[in-house]
């Protein structure tokens, strides 16, 4: 049994590894193809990098110029970021503003007296309304936690209510608006009030709230006895000449309570003063002449006629009178002084100045060349709500109260977008001082998109040099690169060594980043290098520094720095410039970049082909190492039939040999 041998499975000639010798001689074309195969994928992920490269660079280009760029950015800083801060956008513009908070806008916040921790809330229609918009819901009685939990869903975030624990038994009931100003206003309707009531919310409040109709102008006192059409009265405004006085009386006189606010509006017309030209000395009346008579030749003329005129001095120039601090309670209580802008004033005055009882505003307008306007006089109580008031508020709906560079400003809400041009502004709390909102450009921004223009056009250099060079040295300049980056990159040294394309690549962006470009400041600047970005910003050392010649870009950030504190345009200009002033980019570093890069990288362009050029020298390739593979399967198939057959050859032979031995053996026996 041991010489049983099966071809193809076993031998014992060892035709296997003859056949597999063999196929090895026969496998070298097809490994050849395998390592083409490979080196063709390797430089398509090597292309696939360089795409990769040139896209960021191109892209960070285009953050220069483009729409987003960052030289429309803007930041805000204010002065005192606790009293007012702000937030600017890219429409904005660089301005300094001088702001006065003197109230913050504030929501009504009630609270009611204690109440057992097991109150009740009875059956009934539960109605509120915060300005214009009013919640009104069903309640079918129950404790007042139950109340509250109604109140919060009810009202879809426009109030809130929620319980304090005061004492161990006793809870606080706290009903609150979400909206600041004074025009949102928190009211108690229906069954509500009775609620507010018995809980301390709310009480009865004294109002003798008072309008003055300055339409009757019968109750109004004129004080100029020498003049005439002193005031006009116009949709309920009265407008007061110059050097005139008026009386506005309250019918019946007021009697001020603690609760009761004095209020008006002021506007200043000023008028253009005339030119004050010096009076001359009159020449006197004009006197006939006094005739002549000639006889035989002779003229005789008359005296001159005389007139003794009196000696002339010249006339003072009319007297100028400014002064704002014309407005009166009762003929003597000072009003607040008002401020020189034609923007319409508005004054609130409390009871602690205005006395108890007001029968009477006085305005006694001295200026010769300023009228008076005023309009919507009146006495208000600001925590009457349809004729109740909340006993222990903890907050009123207040407007914001300020003044923009002098100028009075309200607004219902502590965020306000509509004052200066792109910024927000949030109010925090009020102070006695100015603030100071400077808006500038985001000069961080810009900066940081000039090194990422500048890192990202070192590392296409960067790649090429890798690419197109033997010399390891362009590996170890490369300080900032890891362990695995620089065993890849010696990976892909000089493997497109004598490629044109990158060395066109490489001339050509050097060239876009040397050139002068046009902008706004003319020749005090107009290259790179005089920002700070050159090949050799922080100047050469004491020998000579390969990678300084390989055209890498540098920044110098102090000289950098010094050009971003100046006038940004000429910078911006550098980068990107409209030329020909049709709203589009026409020129700059980055435009030129990127407009060169796009040829690479855009579709069909130069790197999307070489790699689709690849991919077909790919593809044939593995069509012909399935084409070898097939024929080496065949060869090796051939192989082993021929083999079998000559080992089958070989075992007959052997098996005839061992016959004709025996045969032998036997005669001999």
């Amino acid at each position: 049994m041991s010489d049983i041998s099966i071809p193809g499975v076993n031998s014992k000639y060892g035709t296997d590894k003859m056949i597999e010798g063999l196929m090895d001689v026969e496998r070298i074309p097809l490994r050849r193809l395998e390592d083409q195969k490979e080196t063709y994928e390797d430089q398509k992920k090597i292309w696939r990098n360089i795409n990769l490269s040139l896209s960021r660079f191109r892209d960070s280009s285009r953050e220069l110029f483009g729409f987003q760029n960052p030289f429309q950015e803007h930041i805000a800083e204010s002065s005192d970021e606790a009293v007012v801060s702000a937030s600017a956008g890219r429409n904005s513009t660089n301005e300094i503003v001088k702001i006065k908070i003197n109230q913050v806008a504030s929501a009504d916040r009630f609270l009611s007296s204690p109440l057992p921790d097991d109150f009740r809330v009875s059956d009934g229609t539960y109605s509120f309304s915060v300005g214009e918009k009013d919640i009104t819901f069903r309640f079918r009685g129950n404790r007042i936690q139950t109340f509250v939990d109604a109140v919060n869903k009810q009202s879809k975030g426009l109030i809130k209510a929620r319980l304090i624990n005061d004492s161990s038994d006793t809870v606080v009931f706290m009903l609150e608006s979400t909206k600041t100003g004074s025009s949102n206003k928190l009211l108690l309707k229906d069954d509500s009030i009775g609620l507010g009531i018995s809980t301390g919310l709310i009480r009865s409040v004294y109002q003798n709230e008072s309008t003055v109709d300055l339409s009757d102008t019968g109750t109004v006192s004129k004080q100029s006895t020498n003049k005439t059409d002193i005031y006009t009265v116009s949709n309920n405004s009265l407008t007061l000449e110059p050097e005139s006085e008026i009386k506005i009386p309250f019918t019946p006189v007021v009697n001020m309570k603690e609760n009761l606010i004095l209020e008006y509006d002021i506007q200043i017309i000023n008028l253009d003063k005339e030119e004050y030209i010096p009076e001359t000395k009159p020449k006197g009346p004009r006197i006939n002449p006094s005739g002549s008579i000639t006889f035989e030749g002779i003229s005789i003329e008359n005296s001159p006629s005389r007139v003794n005129l009196p000696e002339w001095t010249q006339p003072p120039p009319p007297v100028f009178k400014d002064n704002l601090n014309i407005m009166y309670i009762n003929d003597s209580i000072q009003l607040p002084v008002l401020k020189d802008t034609e923007t319409e004033q508005h004054f609130s005055i409390p009871y602690s100045l205005t006395g108890s009882t007001i029968s009477s505003i006085d305005i006694k307008n001295i200026n010769t060349h300023r009228k008076i306007v005023i309009r919507g006089i009146k006495i208000i109580n600001p925590d009457a709500r349809d004729g109740f008031e909340p006993i222990n508020p903890a907050g009123t709906a207040l407007d914001a109260k300020l003044e923009i560079d002098g100028i009075p400003i309200t607004r219902e809400t502590n965020s306000i977008d509509d004052l200066i041009q792109g910024v927000t502004l949030n109010i925090n709390k009020t102070s006695d001082k100015e603030v100071e909102i400077k808006i500038m450009p985001d000069r961080e921004s810009i900066k940081d998109g000039i090194i990422s223009f500048v890192g990202y056009y070192n590392q296409v250099l960067q790649n090429i040099h890798i690419l197109t060079s033997n010399d390891e040295s362009v590996i170890g300049e490369l300080e900032y690169l890891s362990a695995e980056e620089k065993e890849d990159a010696r990976n892909n040294l000089g493997i497109f060594q004598g490629d044109t394309t990158f060395s066109q690549l490489k001339n050509r962006m050097q060239r876009i980043a040397m050139e002068a470009y046009r902008t706004s400041a003319g020749s005090d600047l107009s290259l790179l290098s005089q920002i700070g970005i050159s090949t050799n910003s922080s100047g050469f050392g004491g020998g000579v520094n390969k990678s300084k010649l390989r055209g890498y870009l540098e920044i110098n950030e102090d000289t950098l720095d010094e050009a971003l504190a100046s006038d940004i345009g000429p910078i911006k200009d550098l980068f990107g410039k409209d030329t020909d002033e049709d709203m589009i980019i026409d020129a700059g570093a980055a435009y030129e970049m990127d407009i060169y890069i796009n040829s690479y990288t855009q579709i069909g362009g130069l790197v999307a082909t070489r790699i689709a050029g690849i991919d077909t020298q790919i593809d044939r390739t593995k069509r012909n190492i399935l084409n070898m593979e097939s024929k080496l399967d065949d060869k090796e198939l051939e192989l082993r039939i021929k083999f079998g057959r000559m080992e089958s050859a070989l075992k007959t032979m052997e098996q005839s040999s061992r016959t004709i031995d025996n045969f032998s053996n036997s005669n001999n026996n």
